[in-house]
């Protein structure tokens, strides 16, 4: 064989290899071109820099378990250098959300803010919606991008009326997936306080008895036996439930762990059993002036389930909604002037006529008047303007647990001593393309409420996109690895 011929097979191997080469080459640079383009026009990675979304979204932060009940929940911390010492700063004091008992930091490690991917140009062809977490260019400063939830729109009337969004004098109530993102916890009794002198949230009447993290009736009572929640401080003393943000550490030095303002937008969730078909579930809210009641009977027992605000009925089912024997969940809301009822995470009653209602059939309705002495005074009293009772009638009943939630509370502040924009008091109109946004941490969000602008308001041309996906949560260091995301977290962003 020639030495020519011999060599052949080397060339077409080094040929090939070359080739191969070349087109991983290729594929390396296509891959990152196209990667450019799609960040450019589809999809970008952003980090949440502070808390003001909190805790819907993280900003830098501690993440916590409390030492008394165990419940985890972040804390928003910074990194700083003190003469060249790096150090972590976080509250000086904070209180536990769940158990409302101080709690210590004496061990703690930084986490960065969650990483959220924004889809680009999507109000292009799309009108933003009320409620869509956006990503906007700051109008104080182009250079940098906000986040906030957009909560009016172009030609819209803007006035925050005791925590809820008015839109041109009417109170607009959330989807149900905002709203879902926006419960934040007050109480929940699978996580009890260990504490030796801890007063449990839920006082029993004659007959209820705690089993595990719930509770148990086994008598048939005529009338209604019940469950009463108080809140309380970190001392034990009766105090109302507040806009306290875990997330924020202790807001008020008098009342640590209850917030600047009472809430009365409040969701009882919990696991019921109906061990008898003449069972009667019973859920009281109490909102200023207005009392509503859950009544969930047993099917079997051919009496209809209602709602009922101050005494008339405003929502039926055509029977039962508790299975004898079996467990549901079940959650009952008084938000935004509507009433929630799920059971299973369905809805099985109808608001009746002529009651004005949302799509989803939940009865939507008019508060009483409180005036402003009316609302001082009852501000002033222990449990405040709100009260939540469980019962029971008819038959015995097992809770397997009860968790309480609040809505967020949107505060009226102030700008150098004048009411801020949009606040009570002080509506404010948007123009053509122009939209208001705020802070889900609203006592700690620097939003259209604050801005010292002449509008201050996100025009249409500073939008950058929604966010939909938390694609790498609260990263740091966990189980030894650097940069570790918390694997719970993965979500998408409503």
């Amino acid at each position: 064989m020639a030495k020519n011929e011999k060599n052949v097979p080397k060339a077409d191997e080094r040929r090939k290899k070359h080739e191969s080469l070349l087109e991983t080459l290729e594929s390396i640079v296509v891959a990152f071109i196209l990667a450019f383009i799609f960040r450019a026009f589809l999809v970008e990675a952003f980090v949440i820099p502070t808390g003001s979304m909190a805790p819907t979204l993280l900003g830098q932060h501690v993440e916590h378990t409390c030492e008394h009940c165990r419940y985890e929940y972040s804390v928003g911390g910074d990194e700083r250098e003190d003469r060249g010492i790096r150090q972590v700063v976080i509250p000086p004091k904070v209180v536990c959300p769940n158990c409302q008992l101080r709690d210590r930091m004496d061990d703690f490690s930084l986490f960065s803010g969650d990483r959220i991917l924004v889809l680009k140009f999507l109000y292009d062809f799309r009108t933003p919606e009320r409620w869509d977490v956006i990503v906007f260019r700051n109008p104080n400063q182009p250079s940098q991008n906000y986040i906030k939830r957009l909560v009016a729109l172009p030609g819209e009337t803007i006035q925050l009326v005791r925590g809820d969004v008015t839109i041109d004098g009417r109170i607009v109530q959330k989807t149900d997936k905002a709203q879902e993102a926006l419960w934040m916890i007050v109480h929940d009794t699978r996580l009890r306080a260990e504490a030796r002198d801890y007063v449990p949230r839920w006082g029993l009447q004659e007959g209820w008895t705690r089993e595990g993290p719930g509770f148990r009736f086994t008598q048939v009572p005529e009338t209604p036996a019940w469950m009463t929640y108080q809140e309380r401080d970190a001392e034990g003393k009766p105090v109302w439930i507040g806009d306290y943000y875990g997330y924020n550490g202790v807001s008020d030095e008098r009342f640590p762990g209850r917030g600047r303002v009472p809430v009365t937008d409040l969701c009882v969730t919990g696991h019921v059993t109906a061990e008898d078909a003449g069972t009667v579930l019973l859920v009281e809210l109490r909102a200023w002036r207005d009392t509503f009641l859950f009544e969930l009977t047993a099917k079997g027992s051919g009496r209809p389930s209602r709602i009922l605000k101050n005494g008339m009925p405003v929502a039926e089912s055509i029977g039962g909604v508790l299975p004898v024997g079996q467990p549901v969940g079940v959650l009952a809301a008084n938000v935004d002037h509507k009433l929630m009822l799920w059971v299973n995470g369905s809805r099985p009653l109808k608001a009746l006529t002529p009651l004005v209602t949302k799509a989803e059939g939940d009865p939507i309705y008019e508060p009483m008047p409180v005036s402003d002495d009316e609302w001082a005074q009852m501000a002033e009293l222990p449990d405040g303007p709100a009260r939540v009772r469980v019962g029971v009638r008819g038959g015995p009943i097992v809770l397997g647990y009860l968790r309480l939630d609040r809505d967020v509370y949107y505060t009226n502040d102030m700008i150098g001593g004048e009411p801020g924009h949009g606040v009570e008091g002080n509506p404010f109109v948007l123009h053509e393309d122009e939209f208001f946004v705020m802070g889900d941490n609203s006592p700690r969000s620097f939003d259209c409420r604050l801005w010292p602008l002449a509008r201050p308001v996100v025009p249409r041309k500073n939008l950058v996109g929604k966010a939909f996906f938390v694609y790498w949560p609260a990263a740091g260091r966990r189980m030894g690895i650097p940069l570790a995301p918390d694997v719970r977290r993965f979500r998408f962003v409503h």
